[in-house]
């Protein structure tokens, strides 16, 4: 045994405790601590971050919705993994406070999809008027264009018969004058007539059809004495807007749609304008209009029993709901008047002659009945020259029905 090759007890315990061996074992010491502390950091943002985000995702809900800033506890907690295999980017990380934003669309989602498998109850509420035609507040004549205020439940209605329009609260037996009718003041011409009227994207002005002075104007809610012409020498009739702010118009004397965009003073025809006829690239006093989120463009062709769909940039219309197919057929389209269109492209619509307000699913010959009654009257369920339609963001179906001076609200049935 060749007693050169051992080493000493006193040798090894020399070897072992050199700088080197010593600055090791410090740096890896130091290395758990840090990631010790890491964890402690994590555990206490997620104690603080978890509550705070249930309160703000609480306070958010049932509002429009908007950009939150939202500490993000697992993107910290993913980090944590590169801190640990590397000590400085676990200290450049830590140095920097680690936050994204979440952002979610602007337009409002749906609460109930519509389809053609969507039914309404055959009893409804009365959500304004129906206390007889008289120009109390509790009372309207011959409504015909009306607005829902998806966020409120508001109602705003053009009262055609008393030259006024109106704002009916949610849930309120009687309604406000928001401009027009007898003694109130205001820029507007007091003998105004207007077919119809949509509240503005930004929710502080109406825009509103005005025949008597042939023009659109824009009407602040703050002062009805701020008006603001938006398009003059025009026989407006229906109203649409996108959600982009582009602003739509049916001008029934010259046969044709035109477009206001946002921030644009002149507008431009996007649809017929090539004179009165029944081909496709033409209209016959066109009514209420819709447009979807496609800028599609529905229109009610009163006088050529249709409605036709213009796509955006298209030279011709889509015929999607025929004319008149038999005089025994009671669900044929004679005179459409008001037209809305549901999440899968189904058409509803009112139309004269026909007390019922009709569903047609694309490239459908007959229309289907979804509520309403064959025969006219003024029972709950009974429509009497119906105009203007809208859905509400729970699926709920308001009807402008004009004969019985009142706004009936058919309720979605979820059965």
């Amino acid at each position: 045994m060749n007693i050169d090759d051992t080493v000493d007890v006193d040798e090894s315990i020399v070897v072992n405790l050199n700088p080197t061996r010593l600055q090791t074992l410090y740096e890896h010491f130091r290395k758990r601590k840090l990631i010790w502390i890491i964890v402690s950091i994590v555990l206490i943002v997620t104690i603080i971050a978890i509550p705070t985000i249930i309160v703000t995702v609480n306070k958010g809900k049932g509002e429009k919705t908007s950009t939150i800033p939202i500490t993000t506890v697992e993107i910290i907690t993913a980090t944590l993994a590169v801190h640990i295999t590397t000590v400085e980017k676990t200290e450049a990380a830590a140095a920097t406070p680690t936050t994204t934003e979440t952002t979610t669309t602007e337009e409002l989602i749906p609460l109930v999809i519509i389809n053609e498998n969507t039914k309404w109850k055959q009893s409804t509420i009365t959500v304004a008027g129906g206390n007889g035609d008289g120009d109390q507040l509790n009372q309207l004549i011959h409504p015909q264009g009306i607005y829902v205020d998806e966020d409120s439940g508001d109602i705003y209605i053009t009262d055609v018969g008393n030259r006024r329009i109106v704002r009916w609260k949610f849930s309120e037996d009687t309604g406000e004058i928001v401009v027009g009718g007898k003694g109130q003041s205001s820029g507007i011409d007091p003998s105004m007539v207007s077919k119809d009227i949509i509240l503005d994207k930004e929710k502080k002005s109406l825009i509103i059809c005005d025949q008597t002075k042939r023009r659109v104007i824009r009407l602040s809610l703050q002062n009805s004495q701020d008006i603001e012409p938006l398009i003059h020498d025009i026989t407006c009739w229906g109203l649409a807007m996108h959600s982009n702010g582009d602003l739509y118009i049916s001008d029934w004397g010259e046969r044709k749609v035109r477009r206001l965009q946002k921030g644009e003073t002149e507008d431009t025809p996007v649809a017929g304008n090539n004179g009165h006829g029944n081909q496709l690239n033409q209209f016959y006093e066109p009514n209420y209009i819709f447009v979807d989120k496609n800028h599609s463009i529905y229109v009610a062709d009163y006088l050529n029993n249709r409605v036709m769909k213009w796509m955006k940039n298209a030279l011709e219309e889509t015929l999607v709901a025929p004319g008149e197919t038999s005089s025994e057929n009671p669900n044929s389209l004679v005179q459409p008047i008001g037209v809305i269109v549901d999440h899968v492209g189904d058409i509803y619509m009112s139309s004269e002659k026909n007390y019922e307000i009709t569903r047609w699913s694309p490239g459908a010959r007959e229309g289907v009945p979804v509520v309403g009654e064959k025969q006219s009257g003024n029972g709950p369920t009974q429509l009497r020259d119906p105009y203007d339609l809208s859905f509400d963001r729970q699926g709920n179906l308001y009807v402008a029905d004009t004969g019985n001076h009142r706004i009936q609200k058919f309720l979605i049935d979820r059965d």
